[in-house]
């Protein structure tokens, strides 16, 4: 590289770092914008709607509501709203999903015999939606999306709609970003989730155990508009294996772990 080649170098990186506090602000505007997740959880409660259209709800075991509200309680963040719930429905997949303003959405099969999850790794999967919710990672990635594009003032749903053609370019910065946030993301909750289960008394190593069952077996997560939200399954029980690992074993808790 010559000396103006570095010195034109120079002054494009200088210029992605001066847009960086910019984009920060903007991203932070969009966070505590209200009618951003207003926005958002009308979008959200659409997608429940469709889900109830095709599937059985039903009830929650309430040793799992037992479950929820003591991870609840040992984030301080959640503690203070909004209301965190459950929602059920008949399904024989696997599955599991969080949205913003307060809810977490199980499938039946976490709890089937057929699975035979202990109580610490069903545990595992709600402190990892709680984990979620507890850092708005939904909005978040709607108001990234809005910077990406570089139109702040567009709907979310439409942005979205955008950034999933984007998915399906393969040559695609945006989609590469986007796909490298969702992933960050994954890992986030699941070592954020190993953390309430840590200040529970519930075991860690149940968060690595949960999510080689929920994840090894099939493809990776798929967010209809936005491709794969799950990273690399190696690279993720690695990084939860090397977490669980480096705190220290939880007291026993009478009734802890347990299998149905």
């Amino acid at each position: 590289m010559n000396g103006m080649s570095r010195f034109l170098a120079a002054i494009v990186g200088l210029c992605a770092l001066a847009l960086l506090p910019s984009q920060a602000i903007a991203l932070d505007a969009c966070l505590d914008d209200p009618n951003r997740a207003h926005e958002l959880r009308v979008l959200d409660e659409a997608q429940v709607t469709d889900m109830m259209d095709s599937l059985d709800v039903i009830a929650v075991p309430e040793r799992m509501h037992r479950m929820l509200a003591n991870l609840v309680a040992a984030s301080p963040r959640l503690r203070g709203g909004p209301a965190i719930h459950l929602l059920a429905f008949h399904d024989t997949e696997l599955n599991a999903y969080a949205a913003d303003h307060g809810l977490v959405i199980l499938t039946s099969a976490l709890w089937s015999e057929k699975e035979n999850l202990s109580d610490d790794e069903l545990a595992a999967v709600i402190a990892h939606e709680l984990a979620h919710i507890e850092k708005r990672d939904s909005l978040k990635e709607a108001c990234a999306n809005l910077l990406r594009l570089k139109q702040p003032e567009l709907r979310i749903e439409e942005a979205r709609d955008r950034m999933g053609l984007e998915m399906l370019n393969p040559y695609s910065h945006l989609a590469r970003e986007a796909r490298r946030e969702l992933h960050e993301q994954e890992h986030g909750a699941d070592l954020r989730g190993i953390e309430l289960l840590r200040s529970v008394g519930r075991n860690p190593q149940a968060m690595v155990s949960v999510l080689a069952k929920l994840h090894g077996s099939g493809t990776p997560g798929l967010n209809l508009l936005m491709g794969s939200t799950h990273p690399d399954l190696r690279e993720r029980l690695e990084r939860a294996q090397a977490a669980a690992q480096a705190v220290a074993p939880p007291a026993h808790v009478p009734g802890a772990g347990r299998r149905r």
